[in-house]
């Protein structure tokens, strides 16, 4: 079963799934049993085989073991509390679907701040959840932070030592999750009700919406093989409220208190032979945003993957990053709409994409990044590279691009258009992060604030690039270009909804008029990627700078 209503606004997002009408169920293309489930008229002690004899609880869809090609079907206005945990595996040509039956609001699966999970998976494979509506939130109390718990909306784990595979969420709307806040690092003088520091990899970081992750059943004596995931997508999807983040995914490394270290989280080198990330994972088409909890951080936490793609979602006003990956290798983030992060819960960070530690083969693409702290954040600790282009970033109060990688990484920017008006910093770095390898090659780079600052070094290589108002150009730039890049217009403000998706349309207001300088100035870039920021097949004559590629 598909859903193919959307929200009427953000508004009735953040409040509940009132406007969402499920269709009529249909079976996956090789079927096998429908059960159906009603809160208010089904009967436990009923077949469940249809409509009329519907069961009633989750108590009794948790007690049985579905087969491959199962639907497990619950009636579209129905509400349970407590947590959906059905049993059994599904195949990679039969999975086992949760869905809806009926018309009405989607069905609700409620935790109430009661179970850890308010939809969970563990050590099962081949499943598609579709159309719910789940929450998990614990009563607030007189105390802020006070009722924050290791909570989470929809939860896929595993712990068998085996490959799991074949999840698809599709369509749901997860909202109002109060998963506490745990940081990696810290100090713990800034410990509040339900924000910690200093807790390390596996207890950090692995709350909040939807959440896949690992772990061993005991993390003293851990199995020899890892448990690792195969086959995530995550689409058309509402996650709103939900801390510590709307997404994670996650491998366990082993480094909890009195745990022996297994290394599958961790990356020491871009071959480690202990790093077992999650493989094929697809994030696409949802919309995620925490504008009425202080402690939403992270719009996506995407860490421990190997090949995934992350394209055409709606992030807005989440905490410290938008989207962050994290001991990744072979990540594409494209078509994305990332607005209005901010620092929050104690958090350092409040930038728009972020490719950080130990990132390899990054590639962030066709994304409008803007009203951000820090618009795109180079943060490549230890090691990584990665690859910046045709993104337009705009409007971020902080640093338009943040240069802050080890001295081992190294970053290609290029055909990039920057629009500052609001930051004394459009390309920022410091210190030891200086001393990696950044190529800045055919951006526009416009500032509005006077003599917004460039950082330079032996080792960022500027380019062939466009320098706009006020702003100094970098002595090794020989090749810089100056003037008005003559826009087409002033980029205008809104988001995206989750009827609209992005709206990377607003950003066209930064092409480029005849007569332009950006316009036939570029130098070559090899394999620069297909197409600009709008569509424009390249290159178009000689390249032009910027992220988007004149044409008459």
């Amino acid at each position: 079963m598909r859903l193919l209503k959307r929200f009427r606004s953000c508004a009735a997002m953040m409040v509940a799934l009132t406007a969402i009408v499920p269709q009529t169920a249909h079976a996956e293309p090789l079927a096998g049993t429908a059960y159906y489930v009603d809160a208010t008229g089904g009967n436990d002690s009923a077949s469940g085989l249809d409509s009329a004899h519907a069961w009633r609880s989750l108590a009794r869809v948790n007690s049985t073991t579905f087969q491959p090609g199962d639907q497990i079907l619950l009636r579209a206005g129905s509400r349970w509390t407590g947590q959906l945990w059905p049993k059994g595996s599904g195949t990679a040509a039969m999975p086992i679907t949760i869905g809806g039956y009926g018309t009405g609001t989607a069905p609700r699966i409620d935790g109430a701040g009661q179970v850890a999970d308010a939809v969970r998976l563990s050590n099962q494979q081949f499943w598609t959840i579709r159309g719910l509506e789940v929450t998990n939130a614990a009563p607030a109390t007189g105390t802020p932070g006070q009722n924050l718990k290791d909570l989470r909306g929809i939860h896929v784990t595993g712990d068998n030592g085996k490959q799991l595979q074949g999840f698809l969420v599709d369509g749901v709307h997860v909202h109002d999750v109060t998963g506490e806040v745990n940081w990696i690092g810290g100090d713990t003088a800034g410990d509040k009700p339900g924000i910690r520091f200093q807790m390390g990899w596996d207890r950090s970081k692995r709350t909040g919406g939807i959440v896949f992750d690992t772990g061993v059943p005991n993390p003293s004596a851990p199995p020899a093989t890892p448990t690792a995931l195969n086959g995530i997508t995550i689409q058309n999807s509402v996650i709103a409220n939900t801390s510590f983040a709307g997404i994670v995914v996650k491998q366990y490394s082993g480094d909890a208190p009195g745990a022996v270290a297994t290394g599958w989280g961790n990356r020491a080198k871009a071959d480690d032979p202990k790093f077992a990330p999650h493989t094929n994972v697809v994030i696409r088409g949802n919309h995620i945003s925490h504008p009425n909890t202080e402690y939403g951080c992270n719009g996506m936490y995407i860490t421990n993957v190997r090949h995934a793609l992350i394209e055409r979602n709606v992030v807005n006003r989440t905490g410290t990053s938008g989207i962050e990956t994290y001991f990744a290798d072979d990540v594409t983030i494209q078509f994305n709409e990332v607005s209005e992060t901010k620092q929050r819960a104690g958090g350092a960070d409040s930038n728009g994409i972020d490719p950080d530690k130990a990132t390899t083969r990054q590639v962030v693409q066709y994304n409008y990044v803007h009203d951000n702290g820090d618009g795109i954040l180079l943060c490549q600790f230890v090691f990584g590279d990665v690859v910046a282009r045709y993104n337009v970033i705009a409007r971020n109060t902080r640093y338009q691009i943040y240069l802050h990688s080890d001295p081992a990484s190294r970053a290609s920017v290029y055909h990039n258009t920057i629009y500052n008006t609001r930051s004394n910093y459009a390309i920022y770095g410091y210190g030891k992060s200086l001393q990696s390898t950044y190529t800045i090659t055919n951006n526009v780079i416009h500032s509005t604030v006077a003599n917004a600052a460039i950082s330079t070094s032996s080792t960022v290589h500027y380019r062939n690039n466009l320098y706009s108002g006020t702003l100094p150009v970098p002595a090794d730039d020989t090749s810089a270009v100056k003037g008005d890049p003559k826009f087409v217009a002033t980029p205008g403000q809104g988001t995206g909804t989750p009827q609209s998706g992005p709206r990377l349309d607003l950003a066209f207001a930064l092409k480029v008029r005849a007569g332009s300088p950006a316009i036939d100035r570029g130098v070559r870039i090899d394999n620069p990627g297909g197409r600009d920021f709008a569509g424009t097949p390249l290159y178009n004559g000689k390249p032009d700078i910027g992220a988007f590629e004149h044409t008459a």
